[in-house]
């Protein structure tokens, strides 16, 4: 089975809803009614602010994605333009497909992208249960939790 990565539309707002739920479930939430719809309502009123990737099997399901918030600084007179960053909300692949690689392909997709896009970094804050697949992935720790990756550089 190949599983497919490829960047978010807005018609995914409601399967990314259902991961949230999922991986939010998995650490003990009760879920509430109208979660999927205020998800998605959220995500599609700041999504070009949004950068992220869903893996999806073949007949569509969704089993994972990653969210990254774009940060966009004011100018200052140390940089031209506005520099951007990238910060990762959300990484997840459902249980029954993890050990697969599937993280690691949605986190090469971040650090593909935002080296096309000439992001300056990209930072996350690290689970203890994250903490390999960052690490393997070529996140540095400026802090204990902390994890940064710079294109170009890892």
């Amino acid at each position: 089975m190949t599983t497919r990565i490829r960047p978010i539309e807005r018609d995914d707002a409601l399967s990314l809803g259902a991961l949230r739920l999922q991986q939010d479930r998995e650490v003990g939430h009760t879920p509430r009614p109208g979660f999927l719809t205020d998800y998605a309502d959220a995500l599609l009123a700041d999504f070009d602010g949004v950068r992220g990737w869903i893996a999806e099997e073949p007949d569509g399901r969704p089993v994972g994605c990653v969210l990254a918030l774009r940060v966009r600084k004011l100018p200052t007179l140390s940089h031209l333009g506005r520099p951007e960053w990238w910060y990762v909300q959300q990484v997840f692949v459902s249980a029954d497909r993890r050990r697969e690689g599937l993280g690691r392909r949605l986190l090469h997709a971040v650090q593909e992208a935002a080296t096309a896009e000439r992001v300056r970094f990209v930072r996350l804050n690290a689970s203890d249960a994250g903490r390999p697949l960052f690490d393997a992935t070529g996140f540095d720790d400026p802090t204990a939790r902390l994890r940064e990756w710079v294109p170009g550089q890892g």
